[in-house]
């Protein structure tokens, strides 16, 4: 993909489980119980590119509410239920399923 980097040495290099939400987008909000309690987690693998847009609607919460704030937080997320090697195939094959329609569509 990229010829011109052939030669170049990697250092250092990170890979570990991803945090997937069953609908593919991040969760925002507080916990149940303690609404001082905040979180944002579910990227499903996109992490980088949207966590500056989040945090900063996440900090638009913390600060008293905002509207994108409340339509973020109000997205209901469906919970994957099973043992973790089960919950991790079901988030696989979800997310596999997502991507072969996107191709499919010419959305590569």
């Amino acid at each position: 993909m990229f010829p011109y980097l052939k030669d170049v040495k990697i250092d250092f290099a990170w890979g570990g489980p991803m945090a997937c939400s069953a609908n593919l987008f991040p969760q925002i909000g507080t916990l149940r119980d303690h609404n001082n309690v905040f979180y944002v987690q579910g990227y499903s693998g996109f992490g980088v590119t949207p966590s500056h847009i989040v945090c900063k609607i996440l900090a638009e919460g913390i600060n008293g509410g905002s509207d994108r704030y409340r339509l973020m937080s109000s997205i209901p997320h469906a919970t994957i239920h099973g043992r973790d090697s089960l919950r991790l195939l079901l988030v696989s094959a979800g997310k596999l399923m997502h991507q072969t329609a996107g191709y499919w569509k010419g959305r590569s």
